[in-house]
C-alpha cells in the first residue's frame, strides 16, 4: 500500500523536528546566558572573571566573546586589573536573567 504524500511530509518534519532538538540542544552552561545565571547566584551579584570562566564551561574563546557581547549590551561590567578583574551584573543583567530563567 502506497503511503500519502501528507503522511510522507508529516514523517519528514517529525524527523527533522527530532534531529534539530537533539543536535541544537546546548549543553548546560554553555550559552551566555549562563554567565548571567551564574552571576545572579553569586553573593553581591560579582564573581572574579577567572571564577566566572570555570564556572561557565566554556572554551577559551566562547567565553571572550560571550564576555564581550554581554558588556556590550551593559549586562555585566568588568573592573579591576588585569589578573584580578572583578564581573559585576547591572541592574539591566538583574532583570534578563531573572526574566530568561527557566521555570
Amino acid at each position: 500500500m502506497e503511503r500519502s504524500k501528507a503522511d510522507s511530509f508529516t514523517a519528514y518534519l517529525e524527523a527533522k523536528q527530532r534531529l534539530k532538538a537533539t543536535t541544537a540542544a546546548p549543553v548546560a552552561g554553555t550559552t551566555p546566558l549562563s554567565l548571567l545565571f551564574a552571576l545572579a547566584e553569586a553573593p553581591q551579584a560579582e564573581m572574579k572573571l577567572a571564577e566566572l570562566q570555570a564556572a561557565a564551561g566554556m572554551s577559551f574563546q566562547e567565553f571572550a566573546s560571550a564576555v564581550k557581547n554581554l558588556s556590550d549590551l551593559r549586562y555585566l561590567t568588568i573592573a579591576g586589573s588585569p589578573g584580578n578583574e572583578i564581573v559585576t551584573l547591572t541592574a539591566l543583567g538583574r532583570d534578563v536573567s531573572r526574566l530568561a530563567r527557566p521555570a
